[in-house]
């Protein structure tokens, strides 16, 4: 099963330079420099094989959990190639565009209610849909509080976040948000000693929440009851 979901992987990854091309170009704000155009960002040297395998990677860690995860398993594979696509973006632009971030939450939500009513699942169903909220809020909050270090777009992932994490238990979530800031952390403090970054400088914060969420959807029930005691 888990060759078969990194041969898909490898596929559904191959078409994500196509989604990039397509997703509408934006005005900048007065202050900002015009962004790359999208089709600039999908027409990059390697990018197909590279998302390609990210995603075959990603996919195939998410068939070890498959047997936890059941009939929600969709719901996180379809984030993880949409994901997938965003830690390309963000790390070459400093944004998530909402034509990725909506869509991973729409599916998602979409997905884990079928997962609802195929296991009766509901109760599963409502946590999730609570963690995101709150996922959702605490994210806003920060962003609020430190405009420089979150966007709206990490704001709007958080919830995509929260609502698989939740759908695991709410210990997998506190441990997938701890986990974020604790990879953000590292790779800022590898960049910052490398020289490629200042103690200013704007870190994508995107590719530290999906990798976290990754993490933690296959190992997050063991580091809870590991560290948390739950």
């Amino acid at each position: 099963m888990i060759a078969i979901l990194a041969v898909a992987g490898l596929l559904a990854g191959a078409t994500l330079p196509w989604l990039i091309a397509r997703i509408p170009d934006r005005e900048p704000a007065e202050d900002e420099p015009r962004p790359t155009p999208y089709r600039e960002l999908a027409a990059m040297s390697g990018l197909r094989p590279l998302l390609a395998a990210g995603t075959a990677a990603a996919w195939a860690l998410l068939g070890v959990a498959r047997d936890d995860l059941g009939a929600a398993l969709p719901a996180y594979l379809v984030v993880a190639a949409l994901g997938a696509a965003m830690v390309y973006v963000d790390i070459r632009e400093h944004r998530l565009p909402d034509w990725l971030t909506f869509p991973a939450l729409a599916a998602a939500a979409a997905t884990l209610a079928i997962a609802a009513g195929v296991d009766g699942a509901w109760d599963a169903y409502g946590r999730a849909c609570a963690a995101a909220a709150v996922s959702f809020a605490f994210f806003l909050v920060l962003a609020l509080l430190r405009p420089s270090d979150l966007g709206l777009g990490d704001v709007k992932l958080a919830a995509v976040v929260g609502l698989l994490l939740g759908w695991i238990g709410w210990p997998v979530l506190v441990v997938g948000i701890f986990g974020a800031f604790l990879i953000g952390g590292v790779v800022g403090v590898v960049l910052l000693t490398a020289g490629r970054a200042g103690r200013r400088s704007a870190i994508p914060f995107g590719p530290p929440m999906l990798l976290a969420t990754l993490a933690v959807t296959v190992w997050g029930d063991s580091i809870a009851a590991t560290y948390l005691g739950f």
